[in-house]
């Protein structure tokens, strides 16, 4: 998942003596709509065993979109029905908050740029994850979804419905950076590997630029993912077997936190206020 420790995942796996790291972090070969789907050639996805350690038997492609692009879990099931895949899972309001810094920032040109306000309110419906709605092209996927990729309930049931559970591995983005040690042995022992052989430091996630020019999130901006997340964020925590509870938008749902409060932390913590 996008903005949600994917990185810090990465690092975390490809340091098990039994984890190639591979040539490079994301593949995006699942995700390419230039190639021929129809008549796939597989011939030059080496995501595994390209490693002088001898040992290794597994390798990662950490592309993050995956799990969002339409067609990419059917493709990687045409490869390999049986891979193993994990999901990193992060409270949806902080990642399109996140994700929305990312793509202000460093990502799309001044003159492409839109504010948060406006890509919270961005048309995008539930049912159409895993679809390529009418009038989006490949650009808008990746720099127009904000929102559409925090729809956590309706990608896992798509994954699922796809993937048998057993192969699917979900974690939570805020106990990985807590805990990144015990997560990982959690996580390669899902995987069937052997322990670590030795406890690896935590390892620092990649910070949001902070101190940039741009408006504020406001207490309004958050109120509306709160209510576009609602329904699919109760599922999602339903059926994932994570623990929400604490995440942002779980205690925007039952009052803990307002928006302002909510709109006020992403701000300071962004530095627009």
């Amino acid at each position: 998942m996008q903005k949600a420790a994917t990185s810090t995942l990465y690092r975390v796996l490809v340091s098990h003596q039994h984890i190639t790291r591979a040539p490079q972090k994301e593949w995006h070969f699942f995700d390419d709509d230039s190639l021929d789907w129809e008549r796939p050639d597989f011939s030059g996805y080496h995501v595994a065993l390209r490693s002088a350690r001898s040992k290794a038997t597994m390798g990662v492609d950490a592309t993050p979109s995956y799990l969002f692009w339409p067609g990419a879990l059917e493709r990687i099931r045409a490869w390999n029905p049986d891979v193993p895949l994990i999901f990193c899972f992060r409270d949806p309001i902080e990642r399109a908050f996140s994700h929305w810094v990312m793509n202000w920032t460093r990502r799309l040109p001044a003159e492409e740029r839109i504010t948060f306000a406006e890509s919270v309110r961005i048309d995008f419906e539930p049912s159409w994850v895993g679809t390529r709605p009418e009038g989006w092209d490949a650009k808008a996927l990746r720099t127009r979804t904000v929102v559409a990729r925090g729809f956590y309930g309706a990608q896992l049931a798509r994954v699922r419905s796809i993937f048998p559970s057993e192969q699917v591995h979900l974690v939570d983005f805020h106990q990985m950076v807590k805990a990144q040690h015990d997560t990982a042995e959690d996580l390669v022992a899902r995987l069937g590997l052997p322990p670590y052989k030795k406890r690896f430091e935590p390892l620092a996630r990649s910070a949001s630029q902070t101190d940039f020019e741009a408006d504020a999130p406001t207490a309004d901006d958050i109120a509306v993912l709160r209510d576009r997340f609602a329904d699919d964020h109760r599922a999602f925590s339903e059926t994932s077997g994570l623990d929400t509870s604490a995440w942002t938008t779980s205690r925007l749902l039952t009052g803990e936190l307002t928006p302002g409060d909510v709109a006020e932390k992403l701000g300071r913590k962004a530095g627009l206020l």
